[in-house]
């Protein structure tokens, strides 16, 4: 007789497949309400502050011998811990407070001025001044450049290019004797405040601007520089 083959019940094996996390909306969470006052944030970064400290000080309240390593990388990622939550406080400090900006009447006023120095005088580069006073010299802007070097004249910068102010020479395109000591006294100006300076109206000067009378009346120029100098409110 055949013998039927024995059939094996083996326990089959359940697999459960892990079911994916959801994820989080990515809607930015609001901010807390600590980060929108200044005391708030203040009070945080002083409780950082001590906290810091009194961890810190029962850190090191074991003997050096003692003070293992683990210890020391400890209090160096507190005070890692302690300085980035302070920028933090101090960024959200900083986010609050609205930034002084210059008004529209100042831009005004200051886009007023610099037109008044551009448009007032005319101005030459070194090239055009060189050739007036050595029209046959090849390098005559190296002169122009020696004056500036030794004080004796100022440029301001312009695309690039430096131009010098008309009402700094005389008549034979040398520089005039007074501008050199004017700048001595004006010497902290930069050039373009130097410029601001020449075509500002000046009480001293009758209601006159400096480059108007400084070739007939260096003298009283250079009194009203040196008054400019000592701080008094000048038209």
């Amino acid at each position: 007789m055949r013998k039927k083959s024995s059939e094996t019940n083996e326990p089959t094996a359940t697999v459960r497949v892990a079911s994916r996390p959801r994820r989080k909306s990515a809607t930015p969470e609001p901010n807390a309400p600590e980060e929108n006052d200044p005391e708030a944030l203040i009070a945080r970064v002083e409780a950082v502050r001590e906290a810091s400290r009194l961890i810190a000080r029962e850190l090191l309240r074991e003997e050096t011998a003692r003070f293992v390593e683990g210890q020391y990388r400890l209090l160096m990622r507190l005070f890692a811990v302690a300085s980035k939550l302070e920028r933090k406080s101090q960024q959200a400090m900083a986010d609050l407070l609205e930034p002084r900006r210059m008004s529209a009447l100042r831009v005004k006023l200051e886009a007023r001025a610099i037109q008044a120095v551009m448009t007032g005088t005319e101005w030459l580069t070194d090239a055009e001044i060189g050739q007036l006073v050595y029209p046959k010299v090849f390098n005559a802007r190296a002169t122009v450049k020696r004056w500036l070097a030794n004080g004796r004249i100022f440029g301001i910068d312009h695309r690039g290019k430096k131009l010098y102010p008309l009402y700094a020479f005389d008549a034979t395109w040398q520089p005039l004797p007074a501008v050199k000591e004017i700048l001595s006294v004006l010497g902290g100006l930069e050039p373009f405040m130097l410029a601001c300076w020449f075509d500002s109206a000046s009480l001293m000067l009758s209601g006159k601007r400096p480059r108007e009378v400084i070739a007939s009346n260096p003298d009283a120029v250079l009194a009203a520089a040196k008054d400019y100098r000592s701080g008094a409110i000048d038209g």
